[in-house]
Formats: structure tokens, C-alpha cells, sequence
């Protein structure tokens, strides 16, 4: 610095740089202040080419770095926070959106899950009503075959008891017979006065006789027969009455259904609404048309979802940069 000094002498009249850095600093700023007043210098002050002057060009130049240097250490601090921070913001909005990514599609998923189920269990509900419908259609024709014959039996029943309620009458009317069996008696007698008819009179007793006993088989089977229809009658009765009370049961079931169906179809208007408005809300950052139609919920999803793989690849990119310019500033340091 010394050898400097003595270089610096044989300059004619040529200011001595100081070597405190603090005082040279505002030696430099007043002389380019007085440079850029001073419109002519005079013949004696102007810069020579020489070693010397090209050292000051440096050692100026030099200052002038080192001044700049310490400014931007000085911004480092608040603009590596500043990085932070938003680093940290992003971060903290890729992290909810990837949340609510995830739980959206869990959603959707549970209600095409609970839609499957719901159409599965109409369809068998529909599928057991026909099948019980046909059964009731079944059961209400053996019903009136059933009363049909009960309705003829007793018709026949009629139709037999006539002959005996006839003879009855004569005896309580007649004062010569006592009993059906005198009215018979009498009858064969008269058939010995007349011999000629007495063999058909055997005959057409013979055949009431056995149509009697017939009758009264007949009565007897058909009342058993008609008490058997009867406990058939009440226990079709039963099962119809259990039928309609499980047809009532899975009416109210289907209602509920119905229900239910119509919530969850009031849910996914809802979704398709938020991915109808996520989308739009893309579009609108994006600065693109919106081309997909409202009810193209697939398209949107899709739309959704690579929106999302571009904010990953813009936030991986955001932290390769930041690992790698703190990587740079601890080589620097």
C-alpha cells in the first residue's frame, strides 16, 4: 500500500486513495457525483492510461462489488424467509387438496357401492312380488273351485233329503201310519193284492232303499269331505292374510327405499355440482374455455385429476429449486 502511495504521488494532482474502505466508499460516490456534473474537465484532469489508473479502475470496481454483495446478504435473510413461507403455503394447499382428492373418491365410491345394492334389492323385491302375486292368483282359483263344489254337495244334499222329509210329512199327517216303516207295510200289502206289480214294488223299494243308504254314505263322505274343504278354506284364508301382511311389509320397504334412493340421488346432484364448480374454478385460473358440458362428470374428474398431477409436478419442480438453490447458497457460505 505504501509503494502505492509513492506511485500515486507522481500523479499530478491526483487524490490518494485512502485504504479504510468506510471513508473510501464516500470518496467514490462524490466523484461520480462530481462526474456527472462536471461537463468538461480541464487538460490536467484527465485520466491517463497507465498501471495506476487501471489498479484504482479495479480496486473501484472491486468496492463497488463488494458493496453490492453485502446488500444482497443483507436481503438474503427476508427473501429466504419469504421463500419459506410460501414453499410452506404450497405445500400446505397440495396437502388439503390431495385430502379432499382422496375423500371424494372414497364418496363417490361408497354411493355407486349403495346405488348396486339399492338396484339388486328392487330388482328381487320386484321379482318376489310377481312371485307372490302369482301364488295369490294360484290360491284365489283353488278358492272358487272349492266353493263351486262346495255349492253343488250341498245342492245334492238338498235334492236327497227331499224324499225323506216327504215321507216324514205323510206320517204326521196320516192318522193311519204310525212310522215311515207302516207306510211301507202298507204299500207291500197292497203289493200281495196286486202281484202282477209286487217284483217291481221290491225292485223300487230295494232301489230306495240302497239309494237311501248311498245317500247316506254319500252325505257323510261329502260332509267330511266339506269339513276337510272348509279347514283347507280357512287355512288358505290364513296364508292369504300372512301374504298380504308381508306384501304390506315390503311395500313399506320399497317406500323406504324410494326414500333413501332419492337422498342419495339428491347427494350426487350435490357432488356433480362441486366437481361442475371445481372445474369451472380451474378454467378460470387455467385462462382456457370451458368445453366439457355440465353433465360430463366423468370428463371433469378427469380434468380435475390431471390438474392435480400438474400442481405435483409444479410443487416437486418448487422443491428440486429450493434444495437446490440452498444447496448453491451452503456452497457459497
Amino acid at each position: 500500500m505504501a509503494e502505492l502511495k509513492k506511485q500515486f504521488e507522481s500523479l499530478v494532482k491526483r487524490a490518494v486513495i485512502t485504504d479504510d474502505l468506510n471513508k473510501a466508499i464516500p470518496i467514490y460516490y462524490q466523484s461520480k457525483f462530481n462526474q456527472r456534473c462536471v461537463k468538461k474537465y480541464p487538460e490536467w484532469d484527465v485520466a491517463r492510461n497507465g498501471p495506476e489508473a487501471e489498479l484504482i479502475k479495479v480496486q473501484r470496481d472491486l468496492l463497488q462489488a463488494e458493496d453490492e454483495l453485502e446488500a444482497k446478504l443483507n436481503t438474503y435473510p427476508d427473501k429466504r424467509q419469504d421463500m419459506n413461507n410460501r414453499w410452506n403455503e404450497v405445500e400446505e394447499k397440495v396437502k388439503k387438496f390431495q385430502e379432499s382428492y382422496n375423500e371424494f373418491n372414497k364418496f363417490v365410491q361408497e354411493n355407486r357401492d349403495k346405488r348396486e345394492r339399492a338396484k339388486r334389492k328392487i330388482t328381487e323385491e320386484k321379482k318376489r312380488q310377481k312371485q307372490y302375486q302369482d301364488e295369490i292368483q294360484v290360491l284365489e282359483e283353488k278358492l272358487k273351485n272349492m266353493t263351486e263344489i262346495r255349492d253343488k254337495m250341498q245342492h245334492y244334499v238338498k235334492e236327497y233329503r227331499g224324499a225323506q222329509d216327504y215321507l216324514e210329512t205323510v206320517v204326521k199327517e196320516s192318522e193311519e201310519f204310525q212310522s215311515i216303516g207302516d207306510i211301507f207295510n202298507r204299500y207291500e200289502s197292497l203289493l200281495e193284492a196286486r202281484r202282477t206289480l209286487s217284483e217291481q214294488q221290491d225292485k223300487n223299494l230295494q232301489i230306495l232303499e240302497d239309494t237311501g243308504i248311498e245317500m247316506q254314505k254319500l252325505t257323510e263322505e261329502k260332509s267330511q269331505k266339506l269339513m276337510s274343504l272348509n279347514n283347507q278354506l280357512a287355512t288358505l284364508q290364513s296364508r292369504y292374510e300372512r301374504a298380504k301382511t308381508e306384501a304390506l311389509k315390503w311395500e313399506s320397504i320399497v317406500s323406504r327405499i324410494k326414500s333413501s334412493s332419492a337422498k342419495k340421488n339428491l347427494e350426487l346432484t350435490q357432488i356433480k355440482s362441486c366437481c361442475w364448480n371445481i372445474y369451472q374454478q380451474i378454467c378460470i385460473r387455467k385462462g382456457v374455455p370451458i368445453e366439457i358440458h355440465q353433465n360430463d362428470i366423468e370428463n371433469q374428474l378427469i380434468q380435475i385429476k390431471r390438474t392435480i398431477l400438474v400442481l405435483k409436478k409444479i410443487a416437486k419442480s418448487a422443491n428440486d429449486k429450493a434444495i437446490q438453490y440452498e444447496n448453491t447458497n451452503e456452497q457459497f457460505y
